[in-house]
């Protein structure tokens, strides 16, 4: 069903009204004018858990001068997305103009915050585009990269500019380094072999951690969903709040497993136990670009996106040991993904990830803003 929620509005010789769009199937239809990232028919399953999950509403700017002529998709000119999670936060993404015009932009966003304000929410928060592990989060700062990568999009910076004349503060920004993806053999770093990772059968079997205290497991795909509250509540727990960007963590995990596990492979998540005590210390997980291919039709790239480790067991070189077995597994030429590039996604405020983002050949490419307005 759909609501006008604004009287005419006059840019030059052109009316223009607001409408809210509540049924998900609808929504998906507008979609595109809000994402420089294409809606592969292959998506559509994704974007419709959480449309439906989060209760999702579309406000849409519609220029009723062209009502009456073709698709009614060619009569919306901007589009924002609003959905929330229970809390006293409204989130919004897919926030875009078709023009990047300055007026439409500030109707839409007038209409984002008076929707908020009527609906009782006390913070704006945004652009998070879901699902995340597709179409990203944030504003795209001047002088980023702009070739296409998942959970990267991409704008001109009007967008901001005009959020941050309307009182908008920044909450986080995320830096992504681009990457060589290099194959690391953690059987051949002195720490861990320090610490026992070769007492064992490494040389048949590359993922035998001999007496070293730690198991690193690749789940099957329904092993992940039977593990899925262990694996959450890592990230809840340790993970900063930067990394911890769209809400409901357990309904995204469950989201982000049938995506990998559809367009990536099972090497793509994984899991390490402590020996002794069966406890899960650490997780983490890439997510497959799919819109980067080779010549012989391969993913050859990913977004590295996100590893924990429990506070007790750092320091203990499990980051080497998850990125040296995963780096092994997507540089097999026995299997359909040969990735050489990729791209990982650090918080601004996350020196040490930064640095260490450098120091193994990472360049800053991109950043993006998330920006939050309390009402």
């Amino acid at each position: 069903m759909e609501k006008t929620v604004s009287k005419t509005i006059l840019i030059g010789n052109l009316s223009y009204k607001i409408e809210i769009e509540e049924d998900s199937n609808s929504i998906i239809k507008y979609m595109q004018t809000g994402t420089s990232l294409p809606i592969l028919p292959e998506f559509v399953e994704f974007v419709l858990r959480d449309l439906k999950t989060y209760n999702a509403k579309a406000l849409l700017l519609v220029n009723q001068e062209l009502e009456s002529f073709g698709m009614k998709t060619d009569n919306v000119e901007g589009f924002a997305l609003v959905y929330e999670d229970g809390s006293d936060t409204l989130f919004f993404g897919f926030f875009r103009t078709c023009d990047h015009d300055q007026y439409k932009i500030e109707i839409l966003l007038d209409a984002m915050i008076q929707y908020a304000k009527k609906n009782n929410f006390q913070k704006l928060r945004g652009p998070i585009n879901v699902p995340t592990m597709i179409f990203g989060w944030g504003f795209m700062v001047p002088g980023s990269r702009k070739d296409l990568f998942i959970g990267s999009p991409i704008n001109p910076p009007i967008y901001q500019e005009t959020f941050y004349k309307y009182g908008f503060n920044l909450l986080f920004q995320e830096d992504r380094y681009d990457m060589p993806a290099l194959k690391m053999n953690p059987h051949k770093d002195k720490k861990l072999i320090s610490l026992g990772i070769n007492e064992g059968n490494y040389k048949n079997d590359p993922f035998d951690t001999g007496e070293y205290p730690y198991e690193f497991i690749n789940y099957s795909k329904e092993e992940m969903i039977e593990h899925i509250e262990e694996y959450s509540s890592l990230y809840q727990k340790y993970m900063p709040p930067s990394a911890q960007i769209t809400p409901k963590t357990t309904h995204n995990v469950r989201n982000l497993i049938d995506f990998i596990f559809k367009n990536g492979a099972q090497w793509m998540m994984w899991i390490v136990r402590h020996k002794e005590t069966g406890e899960m210390i650490a997780n983490g997980y890439v997510i497959p670009d799919v819109f980067h291919k080779n010549k012989k039709g391969e993913l050859d790239s990913i977004s590295f996106h996100a590893w924990v480790v429990h506070p007790d067991h750092r320091r203990m070189y499990l980051a080497m040991l998850m990125y040296g077995l995963t780096s092994i597994q997507g540089k097999d030429r026995k299997t359909p993904h040969y990735i050489t590039r990729g791209s990982w996604p650090v918080g601004a405020e996350n020196v040490a990830n930064g640095n260490a983002a450098v120091k193994m050949g990472g360049k800053k490419d991109r950043s993006h803003l998330i920006l939050q307005l309390k009402l």
